[in-house]
């Protein structure tokens, strides 16, 4: 089945912080901010290990220089802002915050992309099962720190890595001879840098519109072949 490992990452997600809402009651402000912090910290440590192996630095420069200008004339943050905040709920975190840190950390990386890759091509799932162990332990403390957005991330990772991995199913054959480890590294160091401006906003550093740098994910492979097919 091409899609099962999606589906049960999308349950390990919903299960881990439908328990961490629960156990959120009980814990106290001060842990909960000391919860978001301890997950900024990683998520930089990951970043700083995604970036370190870049292939064509001056591709991932750009595919983010086009990403993010493509993301702020989309307004893609502030709209889905706009859109999430009719389920906020006074008294409680953001919903629309919560749900794109949440994707952002389940989806952005490079077991996202090569375990969607695998399960695709081959139906080989057992990466997205190893990520599947992880995000469920992450949602539990995620959401028990940010509340309900952390649960409907759910949807988010069915809908990206279902659609990176049906997208991969269905051109597969063509893709094979096109995907190469180069590209595959620069995806991975480019989602890195993704992570380390969520690792910042985490940590309170720096308050990035997230949604907006996203498309750098899409523009990177048209770059990576238009530099092979001018140099």
């Amino acid at each position: 089945m091409v899609l099962l490992g999606t589906f049960i990452n999308t349950i390990t997600v919903a299960i881990g912080s439908s328990l961490g809402l629960i156990a959120g009651r009980k814990i106290s402000n001060k842990a909960q901010t000391n919860i978001v912090t301890i997950f900024g910290l990683f998520t930089l440590a990951i970043s700083i290990d995604m970036m370190s192996n870049m292939n064509e630095p001056i591709n991932i420069f750009l595919a983010l220089v086009l990403g993010a200008l493509l993301g702020e004339s989309l307004q893609l943050h502030n709209r889905f802002t706009k859109f999430a905040e009719r389920y906020d709920v006074e008294g409680e975190q953001s919903v629309s915050n919560a749900f794109i840190k949440a994707t952002m950390l389940f989806c952005v990386g490079g077991m996202t992309i090569v375990g969607c890759m695998n399960e695709g091509f081959d139906g080989d799932y057992n990466l997205i099962m190893i990520k599947s162990v992880m995000d469920l332990i992450s949602s539990f403390f995620l959401a028990s720190a940010l509340g309900r957005g952390v649960l409907y991330s759910a949807f988010g990772v069915l809908t990206i890595q279902g659609l990176l991995t049906v997208s991969f199913f269905i051109i597969g054959h063509y893709l094979v001879d096109i995907i190469s480890m180069a590209l595959i590294t620069d995806l991975t160091a480019t989602g890195g840098i993704l992570l380390l401006a969520l690792g910042l906003d985490l940590v309170g550093i720096k308050k990035f519109q997230m949604l907006d740098l996203l498309p750098s994910l899409a523009i990177l492979p048209f770059i990576h072949h238009l530099h092979i097919a001018l140099f």
